[in-house]
Parts: structure tokens; C-alpha cells; sequence
């Protein structure tokens, strides 16, 4: 065999190896998604069912990534309340995403006692949790992870480049912070589906699949 035969061989090899990141197929697609999804977290909005503490308690909704949280631990006749939201405000705390920056004791009606009133700050790691939606803050608590690819169309020329739309079944894997979140929620605490039937478009570059999401 001529000297120059194994070098062609692995040259070939070589190609077809790093061709391999090009292939249509269930693995490239399941890495191009999972690679958008490490770098894009599952964003909710998600909030707290804070008690007032007058007369009727009425419920009021703040949204996580607000940037500041009071929360009234007694009603106006002493009773204590907000138990469930304070327990999650100690797993924000601990987790840095909010920081206790104090509180303030309002006189009762009667003056006969005061009620407590804690403050928590959103601190420069829970800012970047968090981010804009159009009716409030949404606060990231996971990501989304490729179980199984369903189906994908046949990989199509398109203004220049070539797509491939997939289907796939995703599963949501929490932060462990956030399942301590959601548990001491409680009953008001919405929870999160487990799995998920999602469809994203993929492009073909240089560097192997992407999600289209990635380049916009």
C-alpha cells in the first residue's frame, strides 16, 4: 500500500468525523436544543400570596424580582400570619436572591401592640434571575431538558440556509432551591408540569446545529 493511503484514510476519517455535528438525526438535535436550553432557564411569574394585615386579610400578589418585599407577620389582632411566605422569603435569602435588610413595628388601632413588618431587598443575583415581562418580573427557577426527539421535517434550503423543524418532549428539572420554593408554598404555590410537548427550528452551520433562538 503507498505511503500516502493511510494518510488519505485518515484524513477521510477525520471529515466524516467532523461532519458527523451536520447529520439530520435524533442525537445532534437533542444536543443543539439542550445547549440553547443550559444557557436559557424556565422564567415564571411567580407570586407571593402576601396577607394584608387588616381587617378581612385580603391576599396580595408580589411578584418575585420586585425590588422590595415587605411582609407583615401578625394581622392587626395579633394573630400571626404569612407563615408559608416567610418560609419561602428564607429560602430566597439563604440562596442570595434576596437580602433581609430589616423591619419596622406599626402601632395596632388600639395601642396596645405593634405589628412586624420584615423587608427584603433584591440583591444583584436575584436581578439577574429574574427578567422583564409584560405584566411584571418573571424570576427563572430551572431549566428544560430533552427527553425525546417526536419528529423532525426533513432539513430544507431557506433564504440561504437550512432549517429543520423539530418536535420533542422536554422535561422541567428544577433548581433544588426552587423545589424548596414550591414546597413551602403550599396549596398557593401554582405548580410546574414535569414534561412538556415543545417544537423549536434548527439551522445548520458551521459548527453544527443550532437552535435558530441562539442566533437571533
Amino acid at each position: 500500500m503507498p505511503r500516502s493511503a493511510p494518510i488519505a484514510l485518515a484524513a477521510a476519517l477525520l471529515l466524516a468525523a467532523c461532519s458527523n455535528g451536520n447529520q439530520a438525526g435524533d442525537a445532534q438535535f437533542k444536543k443543539a436544543i439542550n445547549q440553547y436550553a443550559e444557557e436559557n432557564g424556565v422564567c415564571l411569574p411567580l407570586a407571593l400570596s402576601v396577607q394584608s394585615p387588616h381587617d378581612g386579610g385580603a391576599q396580595i400578589d408580589v411578584r418575585l424580582g420586585a425590588p422590595q418585599i415587605l411582609i407583615a407577620e401578625q394581622d392587626f389582632n395579633g394573630e400571626r400570619i404569612n407563615q408559608n411566605v416567610l418560609a419561602q422569603m428564607r429560602v430566597l435569602d439563604k440562596e442570595g436572591f434576596y437580602k433581609r435588610s430589616g423591619s419596622e413595628n406599626l402601632p395596632l388601632p388600639d395601642g396596645k401592640g405593634k405589628i412586624k413588618i420584615s423587608a427584603y431587598e433584591l440583591t444583584e443575583k436575584g436581578s439577574a434571575q429574574s427578567r422583564a415581562g409584560a405584566r411584571g418580573p418573571l424570576f427563572c427557577i430551572g431549566r428544560l431538558s430533552v427527553e425525546k426527539i417526536n419528529w423532525y421535517t426533513e432539513p430544507t434550503p431557506a433564504n440561504g440556509v437550512t432549517l429543520s423543524k423539530v418536535s420533542y418532549e422536554a422535561e422541567f428539572r428544577p433548581e433544588k432551591w426552587a423545589e424548596k420554593l414550591l414546597e413551602k408554598g403550599g396549596e398557593y404555590w401554582p405548580q410546574v408540569d414535569n414534561t412538556r410537548t415543545q417544537t423549536a427550528t434548527l439551522v445548520q452551520t458551521n459548527q453544527g446545529w443550532r437552535d435558530i433562538r441562539e442566533l437571533q
